[in-house]
């Protein structure tokens, strides 16, 4: 759900990392699958794209 996220709003990861105060190499890892989502990076990108924390997580 992030690489659509990412896609449809058209935002870099550079660009998440910045907004969403979330470190590139995080966001890089979870795309990869080599790390898992945590409630704080759950939380901050619900928050930057506006939708719920449990649409967000249940998706991911």
């Amino acid at each position: 759900m992030l690489r659509h996220l990412l896609e449809a709003k058209g935002v870099t990861q550079a660009q998440l990392s910045q907004a969403a105060g979330i470190a590139k190499s995080t966001i890089s890892e979870v795309l990869a699958g080599k790390k898992p989502f945590n409630r704080q990076v759950i939380r901050k990108l619900a928050d930057h794209f506006k939708v719920d924390v449990s649409v967000l997580a249940s998706n991911l």
